[in-house]
C-alpha cells in the first residue's frame, strides 16, 4: 500500500507548529525512567502548586492508548511526602501512550495546557494518541479528559499523525481516518481525491477487522459532495459483499428491523439478526447507528410481545443479552411505573409479580456493574462507570427498596436505601419518608429524629414525617401549643427567604373568566360568587400520577387554612373519560382521607370531553398538562400559576401559603 500523502501538509509548517506543540513535558515521573509496555511502573505525581496541593487523599484514572484502543484504569495513590503521591501499576502489553487524571473529592487535576501524559515513542500509536487526545475533531471518540486549554489546532493534530507515519509506517491502516479528517479540516479544501485513493487501497485488502471496516464508514462521511455519492455507494456495496457478516451489514440490518412495521416480519428479521450478528462478536466496535437504533430495535421486539401477545417472558428471558440501558428501561416500565400507579391508587398491580420481575432485572443490572459497557470502554474507568451507573439506577433502586418494604424484606430495603442515600438523602421528600420510617421501625428514634430535622431544613417533608416529628416531640415532653414554633426552629431561615423571594417573583395580575361547576359536596360552585375570597384551584385527574402525588401537600394547605372563611380550595377533576369517574373519585378521596371540595369539570360542547374549564384556562393562559394550580385574589384576578409537581409536600404547602399570605397583606394596604 502506497504511503499516505499527509506529509505534504507537514513540510511547509513543521517549524511553526513545533513552536506551538511538542511531546508531553513530564509533569509526572515514571520509574523506571524509560519503561516498556508490560512493565510494572511507579507513577509519582507532584501536587505542589496545583489544584490538589492540599488534598488529603488522591486517586485517579490512567488512560492508555494500547494497540490503537483506549483503556481506562483506576489508580489509588499513597502520600510520598512533600506533596508527592505515588502508585504502582502494570502497563498494558501494547501501551504506546498514557494520560493521567488525578482527583480528590470533586477537585480534578487534568494538567491544564500540558496534560499529565507520557509517550512511549518506540511503540506504534504513541504519536497518534498524543495528537488525537487533544484534537477537538475527535473529542467524542476519545476519552474527554483534557483541559480546554490543552486542545490543539487541526494542523497540529495532523503533524502528530505525520510523525506516526514517519516513525511507524505500519500504523497506516490504523490511523488513515484520523489523518484524512484532520487534513480536510486543516486545509479547508475538498480532499475527495486523497480519500478515494486511500479507500480503494484499503478495500484491496480482503481481511479488514471490524475497526477498520468502521473507519472506512466514518471516512466515507467526509465526502459531502453530491458527486461523491456513486463512489460512496460502491464502497458500501463492496463492504457488504466482502463482509456479509461485517459492521456495515449489521448496521443495515438494524435499520431494516427498526423500519419494519409488521410485527411477525420484525420478529423473523430479528431472529436472523441474532444468529448472524451475535452481540458478543461485536464488542470491539460501537457505531453511531448502533448507538441510535440498537436499543430501540430490541425494545420494539420486547414491547411488541407484551402489547400484541401479553407475553412478558421474552423480556424476562432476554436479560442476559440486552444492554444495560434496556435493562433499566425494563425495570422502569415493568416494575417502577406499575408499582407507583398501584401505590397512588391509579391502577392495581400484583406485588408478587412485580417482585419477580424486579429480582430478575435488578440481579442482572448489578452483574453489569463489574465491567464497563462497550459504549464507555476507554472513556470511563470501572469506578467511574459504577458512579455513573448509580446515577442511572437510583430511581430503580428506590423502587426496589419500596417494593422490599411492602413485601417486608426489610434487610433488602435498608441495603438499597443506603445505596442511594448520597443522592436522595434529605433532598427528596418521598425518600425521606421511607428512610425515616425504616429508622423508626428499627427503634432508632434518635437517628430518625436527627434525620427528619435535617429534612425539615431542606423543606423536603411529608405529612407522615410531620406526624412522626410531632409524636417524638410530645413524647420528649414538648407542649402541644409549642410544636409549631419548634417546627419553625428546625427550618433554614435563608432557605425560607430564598423560596419566598422566588415564589413572589412569579406573581401575575390577570383577568380570569368565570365558571360554574358541579361540586362533590352538592350543588354547584360559581367563581363569580367567590369575590372577597382567595381561591385556590387545583386541576387534576384520577389517571394523573403527579396530581395524586401532590395531594398530601395540598391536604396540608387545606388543613392550615380550614378555619379561614376567606380562603377556599377547589379541586377540579378534569379530562376524565370513564363513565363512573365521579364514584371512583369519591372512593379515592375517601380512602386517602383528604378533605377536598372536588369540582367536576363540565362537558366541552366542541369536543364532548370533560374539560370545559380546563380548556378555557389552558388556552387563555397558555399552559398544558396537569396538575395545574391557580390562585385568584379577592378581586377576582389570577395572581399565580404553577404547573406540575416537584416532589415535596412541605415545599408545596409553603408555596401556597406564601402566595395566600402575600395576597392577604396586599389587601390590607
Amino acid at each position: 500500500m502506497k504511503k499516505l500523502k499527509l506529509v505534504l501538509f507537514l513540510l511547509s509548517i513543521t517549524t511553526s507548529l513545533l513552536a506551538q506543540d511538542a511531546a508531553p513535558f513530564q509533569k509526572i515521573v515514571l520509574s523506571p525512567e524509560h519503561p516498556n509496555p508490560g512493565d510494572e511502573i511507579t507513577i509519582t505525581y507532584n501536587a505542589a502548586n496545583g489544584p490538589l496541593a492540599n488534598a488529603m487523599y488522591v486517586n485517579g484514572v490512567v488512560y492508555t492508548f494500547d494497540n490503537f484502543k483506549w483503556l481506562a484504569t483506576d489508580i489509588t495513590l499513597k502520600a510520598a511526602g512533600d506533596k508527592k503521591w505515588e502508585t504502582k501499576m502494570k502497563l498494558s502489553d501494547h501501551a504506546s501512550f498514557i494520560n493521567c487524571v488525578f482527583k480528590s473529592d470533586t477537585i480534578v487535576d487534568k494538567g491544564e495546557k500540558m496534560p499529565h501524559a507520557y509517550m512511549f515513542a518506540q511503540v506504534p500509536g504513541a504519536y497518534t494518541g498524543w495528537g488525537i487526545l487533544r484534537s477537538r475533531a475527535f473529542e467524542n471518540e476519545v476519552p474527554n479528559v483534557v483541559h480546554d486549554s490543552a486542545y490543539i489546532a487541526d494542523q497540529v493534530g495532523l503533524m502528530w499523525i505525520n510523525y506516526e507515519l514517519q516513525y511507524h509506517p505500519e500504523s497506516r491502516k490504523k490511523i488513515f481516518y484520523y489523518g484524512l479528517k484532520l487534513k480536510q479540516l486543516s486545509s479547508g479544501q475538498d480532499q475527495s481525491v486523497a480519500i478515494k485513493k486511500e479507500l480503494r487501497g484499503l478495500l484491496a485488502d480482503g481481511n479488514l477487522d471490524h475497526t477498520t471496516q468502521y473507519d472506512i464508514q466514518k471516512t466515507l462521511s467526509l465526502l459531502q459532495n453530491p458527486s461523491d455519492k456513486v463512489f460512496t455507494d460502491s464502497v458500501q456495496k463492496v463492504l457488504v459483499t466482502k463482509y456479509p457478516l461485517g459492521v456495515l451489514a449489521r448496521d443495515k440490518q438494524i435499520q431494516e428491523i427498526v423500519r419494519e412495521v409488521d410485527f411477525a416480519k420484525k420478529v423473523k428479521l430479528y431472529a436472523d439478526f441474532e444468529k448472524n450478528f451475535p452481540q458478543n462478536k461485536f464488542e470491539d466496535v460501537y457505531t453511531d447507528l448502533e448507538s441510535l437504533f440498537y436499543d430501540k430495535m430490541v425494545k420494539s421486539i420486547v414491547y411488541g410481545y407484551i402489547v400484541n401477545n401479553k407475553d412478558y417472558n421474552y423480556a424476562l428471558n432476554s436479560v442476559k443479552t440486552v444492554s444495560f440501558g434496556n435493562l433499566l428501561d425494563y425495570h422502569w416500565h415493568l416494575v417502577s411505573i406499575p408499582f407507583d400507579r398501584d401505590r397512588e391508587g391509579t391502577e392495581k398491580a400484583s406485588i408478587e409479580t412485580l417482585k419477580k420481575y424486579a429480582d430478575i432485572f435488578m440481579g442482572e443490572m448489578e452483574k453489569r456493574l463489574t465491567s464497563v459497557p462497550k459504549m464507555y470502554v476507554g472513556k470511563l474507568s470501572l469506578k467511574e462507570w459504577q458512579e455513573q451507573a448509580l446515577q442511572m439506577m437510583a430511581r430503580e433502586y428506590f423502587t426496589y427498596a419500596k417494593l422490599a418494604e411492602v413485601t417486608k424484606n426489610y434487610d433488602v430495603e435498608e441495603k438499597y436505601l443506603a445505596k442511594i442515600k448520597p443522592l436522595y438523602g434529605y433532598n427528596d421528600a418521598t425518600y425521606n419518608e421511607v428512610y425515616s420510617r425504616m429508622l423508626l421501625r428499627k427503634g432508632q428514634t434518635a437517628d430518625a429524629k436527627n434525620y427528619m430535622a435535617l429534612a425539615v431544613k431542606q423543606n423536603q417533608v411529608t405529612p407522615e414525617m410531620l406526624a412522626s416529628i410531632k409524636a417524638i416531640y410530645l413524647k420528649e415532653g414538648g407542649a402541644e401549643a409549642g410544636f409549631d414554633a419548634y417546627l419553625q426552629s428546625l427550618k433554614s431561615i435563608s432557605n425560607i427567604e430564598e423560596h419566598k423571594k422566588k415564589v413572589i417573583s412569579e406573581l401575575i395580575n390577570l383577568p380570569i373568566a368565570g365558571f360554574e361547576l358541579e361540586s362533590s359536596k352538592g350543588g354547584t360552585v360559581k367563581l363569580a360568587d367567590q369575590k372577597g375570597k382567595i381561591v385556590v384551584l387545583d386541576f387534576w385527574a384520577m389517571w394523573c400520577g403527579p396530581c395524586k402525588n401532590a395531594m398530601p401537600g395540598m391536604q396540608m394547605a387545606v388543613e392550615k387554612y380550614k378555619k379561614d372563611p376567606n380562603v377556599k380550595f377547589y379541586f377540579v377533576d378534569t379530562q376524565e373519560y370513564i363513565k363512573d369517574y365521579k364514584a371512583q373519585t369519591q372512593a379515592f378521596i375517601k380512602e386517602k382521607g383528604f378533605d377536598f371540595n372536588v369540582l367536576y369539570d363540565g362537558k366541552n360542547p366542541k369536543t364532548g370531553k370533560m374539560d370545559v374549564a380546563y380548556e378555557q384556562y389552558s388556552k387563555a393562559f397558555q399552559f398544558s398538562g396537569i396538575p395545574e394550580k391557580m390562585i385568584i385574589d379577592e378581586k377576582g384576578k389570577l395572581r399565580w400559576m404553577s404547573n406540575g409537581y416537584f416532589g415535596s409536600p412541605s415545599e408545596l404547602v409553603d408555596e401556597i401559603s406564601i402566595i395566600i399570605e402575600y395576597l392577604k397583606s396586599e389587601n390590607k394596604k
